[in-house]
């Protein structure tokens, strides 16, 4: 465990605490802004240990630490020290927020955007917009196939996220409807009752309403999964450590159990689920069972690519 007197990355950056009345200079105007006296992260490449940190070194510093590290201690410190004497930093994370937004849902640039919103969120703490957006980000992150092993925490995160929206903003539909989601799968079933009710008392007449009110009702039948859906994705995610560690018989087997017990594709059908399913029987040579799977990943999405060329690659005869 590193001291919270040592920076988390100490190969990458070292700590530097200002004199009493240090203050440095920014803008146009030579604003001077003084130091707080807490250590201050400084890039090690930029400013060696021993030498006295240039106003713009403390503000790269800074600026690279809390992207990595937004959790840190003294990120609260960090933040309003970026935004009081370099500004411009915040300005460039909304608009790298922005272009995040519009690429594809992968899991380096949903962690990059999760960072660089919790460091608006230091600023703005009671901005309910921002925390929801971090709480559904987590969920996002949460179910992308490759991130699966890490399932509980992820949507833990949400949770927590979401719910800080919530307190700022009761009965929020989005909020609700996304800590319901979340609760089922996680298996609370009971909370899951909570929220979608406060979805569904809000909600007009209409397809939207009738279906929550439809998802309620199993809820109070006990129409419901044998075990929380997070066991079962879970077990995707092991079976994806098995397929990178090259034990394809290990992940076709779990894999071939999930599909047989049908819970993943009855509650949440997706061609993700079938793509891997068909990757990991082309894998132990199962060429049938292989373009079966294919075959229902694109039945779902005609437009699957990856599923496409597995199929093909099995008419061909050439299984990977």
């Amino acid at each position: 465990m590193i001291a919270d007197n040592s920076p988390l990355d100490p190969v990458e950056y070292r700590f530097w605490t200002p004199d009493p009345k240090t203050t440095i200079t920014v803008g146009a105007d030579e604003i001077e802004v003084p130091l707080p006296e807490i250590p201050l992260p400084i890039g090690v490449a930029e400013s060696p240990e021993g030498e006295q940190p240039t106003d713009k070194q403390i503000g790269v510093g800074l600026y690279n630490y809390l992207r990595r590290f937004p959790d840190c201690p003294r990120n609260i410190a960090y933040a309003h020290l970026l935004n009081d004497a370099y500004s411009y930093y915040i300005s460039d994370l909304g608009s790298q927020i922005i272009m995040l937004d519009a690429k594809d849902v992968d899991p380096p640039y949903v962690r990059r955007k999760i960072s660089y919103m919790k460091i608006l969120a230091l600023l703005q703490p009671k901005n309910p917009g921002l925390l929801q957006r971090i709480g559904i980000a987590y969920f996002e992150l949460a179910l992308i196939y490759s991130e699966l092993i890490h399932i509980r925490r992820e949507l833990l995160n949400a949770v927590a996220w979401l719910k800080k929206s919530l307190v700022l903003v009761p009965q929020e539909l989005t909020a609700l409807n996304y800590l319901g989601q979340i609760c089922y799968l996680l298996g609370d079933y009971p909370a899951v009752s909570r929220y979608w009710q406060g979805v569904v008392d809000q909600l007009p007449e209409g397809e939207a309403r009738t279906a929550l009110k439809a998802r309620l009702h199993r809820i109070a039948t006990a129409d419901l999964p044998e075990v929380p859906l997070v066991v079962d994705f879970e077990a995707i995610g092991m079976a994806m450590e098995h397929f990178h560690q090259q034990e394809f018989d290990e992940a076709r087997l779990i894999m071939d159990r999930l599909e047989e017990e049908g819970s993943i594709p009855r509650e949440m059908p997706s061609p993700e689920f079938y793509y891997f399913l068909g990757l990991c029987r082309e894998k132990a040579a199962d060429s049938a069972g292989a373009f079966e799977s294919y075959a229902r990943a694109i039945d779902i999405d005609p437009a699957h690519e990856a599923a496409i060329e597995g199929r093909e690659r099995i008419l061909d005869g050439k299984e990977g």
